[in-house]
């Protein structure tokens, strides 16, 4: 699982081991706490970005013949992208003791 962390300390540097850019302080990072990669978190929103953009099918938003209609294609498309992948995430949390009392609750 991804934890996402930040940079605290002036003297303290990482380096991406993805895009092998380095970071310093104040910038925001990802470790992953089974192998222990450190991606930087910019890097990583810019290629989930490209890869949500890259598969997204423009052939019903090309058929739209108001601005008004447009919109709510478009709005329509990115509501069906965020159902259709929330089950996937994992959730910090859930494999504590007292979640299913939190959430139960």
């Amino acid at each position: 699982m991804l934890y996402l962390k930040r940079i605290t300390h002036f003297n303290e540097f990482i380096r991406c081991q993805v895009s092998d850019e380095i970071m310093m302080y104040g910038d925001f990072y990802y470790e992953d706490d089974e192998d222990g990669l450190i991606v930087s978190a910019k890097y990583y929103h810019d290629l989930k970005k490209k890869r949500k953009e890259d598969s997204f099918d423009y052939t019903t938003l090309n058929n739209a013949t108001s601005q008004k209609e447009y919109q709510d294609e478009l709005k329509k498309a990115e509501q069906e992208l965020f159902e259709s992948s929330i089950l996937d995430r994992k959730v910090f949390g859930q494999d504590s003791q007292n979640y299913e009392r939190e959430v139960n609750s």
